[in-house]
């Protein structure tokens, strides 16, 4: 099942409130809802539309595409959006004449894809420029935007992959394999279970909590990392940056410098690397 996203006629309404303009106000461009399945994917790709995707009961997947300027219903239907469930998997596209990339004019029309799913559900999310915000979920995900931030709430899944040319990277809880990639941002994760973990920035904060034994390594430009360990915990650790502080508790032996650590906290264990060509790595007892 397929539907292109039609022009929505006109239909009588009252007035909008004098403080509001035409290129003020938002429209609805799009609202259908297909049956997929529990276990099935959601397959984005869209050019540079905000993007909020929520989980539901049911199987009942829902899209909605919302316009916001005057010429937003004209250059919806240029950019060919689309939405279709196949089988269990639900699939919102827009997929533009090449045309449509030169000479563009300059237009007045921005947009928002909401989308609802079963929680049971896997995400390949491509925004080419676009914040992204995801409710919690249970499968694998893959986030790409090439600009714009990034929210999660919870991923349980076997593979996580977050990854943006520039925007900042907020998770709750991620269970699974994660790597996040981000060109210029912070990355906030309030705890990684499972891993292996790789989180690469070229320039940005990091802050995690690591609620796992498994390896974890960290690489930022410039940008402070902190590491938040449970009490008790044991890891390898090597590490090199502007400056290097770990909490005493964490019974840190090795070696220790201003600049580097090699050692082991607690009685070892998984490996946790830690990059930085300037900024301050700390290892906190959480």
């Amino acid at each position: 099942l397929a539907v292109a996203l039609p022009p929505v006629a006109a239909t009588p309404s009252s007035p909008a409130p004098p403080e509001l303009t035409a290129a003020e106000t938002t429209d609805v461009l799009f609202d259908e809802s297909f049956v997929v399945r529990e276990g099935g994917e959601l397959r984005l790709d869209l050019g540079n539309e905000d993007v909020t995707v929520r989980t539901v009961r049911g199987t009942l997947a829902r899209v909605v595409v919302e316009g916001r300027g005057r010429d937003a219903e004209r250059e919806c239907e240029r950019r060919r959006s689309s939405a279709s469930s196949a089988g269990e998997d639900l699939i919102v596209r827009t997929d533009p004449p090449r045309s449509y990339w030169q000479n563009r004019p300059r237009t007045d029309a921005s947009f928002s894809v909401t989308v609802e799913i079963p929680q049971r559900y896997s995400v390949d999310l491509d925004v080419g420029s676009g914040e992204i915000q995801l409710a919690s979920i249970v499968g694998d995900a893959r986030i790409d935007t090439g600009s714009g931030n990034v929210d999660v709430e919870t991923i349980d899944g076997r593979a996580i992959l977050i990854d943006t040319g520039s925007g900042n990277v907020r998770a709750e809880r991620l269970r699974g394999e994660v790597r996040i990639d981000t060109g210029s941002g912070d990355v906030e994760v309030g705890s990684v279970e499972g891993g292996p973990l790789t989180i690469d920035t070229g320039s940005g904060d990091v802050d995690v909590a690591l609620r796992t034994d498994a390896s974890a390594r960290f690489d930022t430009g410039s940008g402070d990392v902190t590491v938040r360990l449970a009490r008790g915990a044991g890891f390898d650790v090597d590490m090199d940056g502007g400056r290097i502080r770990i909490d005493d508790v964490l019974q840190f032996a090795g070696r220790s410098e201003r600049r580097s650590a090699r050692g082991q906290i607690g009685r070892g264990g998984g490996k946790i690397q830690v990059g930085t060509g300037s900024g301050t790595i700390r290892l906190v007892a959480d």
